[in-house]
């Protein structure tokens, strides 16, 4: 029982480790094509009074 539980965690480990190299990886690819100065923050205050 004890080996088929590490194989367990072993799998559930390894599957949690490649979900989330695949999400930083897609982070990565698709917020470096973004130009981050052109617009503003939803959420930034107007100032042109």
């Amino acid at each position: 029982m004890d080996r088929k539980a590490r194989s367990g965690w072993m799998t559930f480990v390894t599957v949690a480790f490649a979900v989330a190299l695949v999400i930083a990886i897609y982070m990565i690819i698709f917020t470096t094509g973004q130009p981050e100065g052109e617009q503003p923050s939803p959420h930034a205050i107007q100032q042109s009074n």
